[in-house]
């Protein structure tokens, strides 16, 4: 492998790790040869993606991030990190007529304000090298904003702003932050949505198909790699061309 396609030497954090695009991203990095941290909040299915990781030096921490105290004893668990890839997310369809305060508290919650105190604690408690990357799967939603998707599309819409002030604050240490913005993926995650609404003439929308988890983990590692160390504050759309018809 490529040096500029390696991370050899490297630990990083997955988050979301125990499914969809973060189990995904999870086996990568180990493949390019990083050490990988878990975390996710089911332990079953945690252990299972622990169990599929290649090579050795891994470890895995069962956690609610949205609870403070989980967040804080994970980061004090951590070594240095030379990348961060922050895939825990959830959806629920919601119409705009319909929102309530507790839906869009929810969509926030782990969406935006997750990922945003997670990196906090992390820079404050100096688990970040100097020239990590920091990677952030935001949703083509945030562009296109579906039909019911207000409070969702509007969380990682933040997310992308945030991204983008946090790689300029931090660029004088060349730590470099950017999203992922991955069109609809074939994770447990569409599968629920599938469920509730009739989701098919979407997915008919994307000229090259459904995506796979690890379409988008590839993406997620080209950002982690030192091929990418020129790309800062940018989000990565990998939608299998929807977002342009859907426009």
């Amino acid at each position: 492998m490529s040096s500029a396609f390696s991370l050899a030497g490297k630990a990083v954090l997955v988050t979301g790790a125990s499914s969809g695009i973060g189990r995904a991203t999870a086996v990568l990095c180990a493949g390019m040869g990083a050490a990988v941290w878990l975390t996710g909040r089911d332990p079953v299915r945690l252990q299972a993606t622990l169990d599929s990781l290649p090579g050795a030096g891994h470890g895995q921490y069962v956690a609610d991030l949205t609870d403070e105290a989980a967040r804080n004893a994970l980061v004090d668990s951590l070594p240095a990190l030379d990348g961060c890839v922050f895939c825990a997310g959830a959806v629920e369809l919601v119409p705009a007529r319909l929102v309530s305060e507790k839906h869009l508290n929810d969509m926030m919650q782990i969406n935006f304000n997750v990922p945003v105190l997670l990196t906090q604690r992390l820079l404050a408690r100096k688990r970040v090298r100097d020239d990590a990357s920091l990677v952030y799967v935001t949703a083509v939603a945030e562009r296109i904003a579906p039909v019911a998707t207000s409070m969702y599309s509007a969380a990682k819409a933040a997310l992308t702003a945030y991204v983008r002030t946090l790689a300029l604050e931090h660029a004088k240490r060349r730590i470099r932050a950017n999203c992922v913005s991955p069109g609809y993926v074939a994770t447990p995650m569409l599968t629920a949505l599938a469920s509730t609404a009739d989701m098919q003439d979407k997915l008919d929308l994307t000229p090259l198909g459904t995506i796979e988890p690890s379409d988008v983990a590839h993406g997620i590692g080209y950002l982690l790699a030192p091929a990418s160390r020129w790309v800062t504050r940018s989000s990565l759309l990998i939608d299998g061309g929807l977002s342009l018809p859907m426009r």
